[in-house]
């Protein structure tokens, strides 16, 4: 056992000569000192372990004096008081005011599993404290980050209670805020957002404050130095992003609306030929009508593409959906592909595992992302092949994922998390062989994610991309899906 160094404060030499018999049976050196000025000092240069405080040092009316004794010096020791049997009231006193424990005299009873467990009591408040300034000081430098931000940030208690404002949100709402709910004072609202209600942990949420601007907000959950949970929030102005989306929808609904118009009248007039009422076509022509159908075909696809991102942009996204197995969907789509495929002089392989679920899907939404993904594909690959696979993956109540691989160009690392951005084209000559609005992946993603499903893409420059998307297995199957076989 380790030889603990006491200290004693006090002037009673019977309970000195007890403590130091039994302290000699374990090896504890121990130090007396008078419980004055001058003694402290010295017990100090002792550089105890432990600090042993006699009650009748105090004076008439004085508490227990650990502040005096931390401020002499006895800045992690554990302090405990020493109090006779028959004065409850010193006992119940020193404890109140922060000794660890107490040794009640004349000693009746061996001190040491007393004093050891003040000894562990105090190593573990020392590692409490220290790890409580540790979590202030984070939390600080975390306010002062948040405080030099230009949009409003905010922390409240569990109960909406605003603690702490930065200046931004002080600008918004008005200096003086803090003991207000955040509900009441940012929002005019008697109950909580449902957001906050309804989170236990992060959370996120769209609002318009009273400056006229949009932000996004996120939320965590965070304690103090005292083991409270706090949530610190912190907002984004968005509104320059709603101002592009506006500009947008009017741009997309307008053109939609002035290419269909004269596409009618296209195809409308490319039958009259193809039916020869406007009289016997040389085969020349015939050339030249069905470049004219492709390309009409080709502006056909994307005034639909428009419509589709405008119907994402006004939230009017709508799906038709039914239970389906995923290889149905891909029926829908793949001797298109191969058709196409085969024009370039590329191989389409297919891999679909046994036994997979259904899924609860638009089946003709699905189709076209799987159309989207393998089209592009195939335009961007010179030779080589196109995979496309389907399988399980039993995790998060279980999925079914369906991936298309290619030996295509790849696509450039800093271009990699942008390519699903609305209307977003790689600035590479290379990889843009063919033309396009930067529409379809845009699609996908929202057609997927408005499913509860993940599409993703990895990619490497010059070796191939590989686009991945999932599916949550319809509710009823889930159970029967362990047996289907992995991708």
């Amino acid at each position: 056992m380790k030889a603990y160094r006491i200290v004693y404060l006090g002037s009673d030499s019977d309970f000195l000569s007890s403590l130091e018999s039994s302290l000699q049976q374990v090896g504890w050196p121990i130090l007396r000192e008078p419980g004055d000025a001058d003694g402290t000092r010295r017990a100090l240069t002792f550089n105890p372990d432990l600090v042993l405080w006699d009650c009748d040092n105090d004076q008439p009316g004085e508490g227990f004096p650990l502040e005096m004794l931390r401020g002499a010096g006895f800045t992690t020791q554990p302090v405990m008081s020493v109090v006779r049997r028959d004065d409850p009231r010193s006992t119940i006193n020193s404890l109140a005011g922060g000794a660890a424990d107490y040794i009640a005299k004349p000693l009746s009873e061996m001190p040491v599993p007393r004093l050891l467990a003040a000894l562990n009591s105090g190593r573990r408040q020392l590692r409490i404290d220290w790890f409580g300034r540790v979590v202030d000081e984070s939390n600080n430098q975390v306010k002062g980050m948040l405080a030099n931000l230009s949009d409003p940030a905010y922390v409240v208690k569990p109960d909406y209670q605003i603690l702490w404002m930065n200046r931004a949100a002080e600008e918004i709402f008005g200096e003086g805020q803090r003991g207000g709910t955040c509900h009441h004072v940012f929002y005019e609202r008697t109950e909580p957002c449902e957001a906050c209600a309804k989170s236990e942990g992060m959370a996120r949420w769209r609002a318009a404050l009273k400056n006229g601007k949009t932000y996004r907000f996120v939320s965590v959950l965070a304690r103090n130095g005292k083991g409270e949970i706090e949530r610190v929030v912190a907002g984004t102005d968005i509104t320059p992003d709603e101002e592009v989306q506006k500009i947008h929808k009017t741009f997309v609904a307008n053109v939609s609306h002035d290419l269909r118009t004269p596409l009618a009248a296209i195809d409308q007039y490319v039958s009259i030929l193809n039916d020869g009422l406007a009289g016997e076509l040389t085969d020349e022509q015939k050339a030249y009508i069905d470049i004219i159908q492709r390309s009409s075909f080709r502006l056909h696809n994307l005034v639909e593409n428009l419509i589709d991102a405008n119907k994402i942009l006004s939230g009017e996204f709508k799906l038709r959906m039914e239970v389906v197995k995923i290889e149905d969907v891909l029926g829908l789509v793949l001797e298109s592909l191969k058709a196409q495929a085969a024009d370039r002089g590329l191989e389409i392989q297919t891999q679909v595992a046994e036994a997979l679920p259904p899924v609860y899907v638009d089946r003709a939404r699905i189709a076209q992302v799987i159309a989207n993904i393998a089209g592009n594909s195939i335009k961007f690959t010179e030779q080589g092949m196109i995979q496309i696979r389907a399988g399980f993956m039993p995790r998060d109540d279980g999925k079914v994922m369906v991936s298309v691989e290619d030996t295509g160009i790849g696509i450039p690392r800093e271009d990699l998390g942008k390519i699903f951005e609305l209307f977003y084209r790689v600035e590479n000559d290379q990889v843009y062989v063919e033309e396009g609005a930067g529409l379809g992946l845009s699609i996908s993603r929202e057609i997927i994610r408005t499913h509860g499903g993940t599409l993703w893409a990895e990619s490497m420059e010059g070796a191939g991309s590989a686009f991945h998307f999932t599916l949550p297995v319809h509710s009823g199957e889930r159970q029967d899906a362990a047996g289907a076989q992995g991708l």
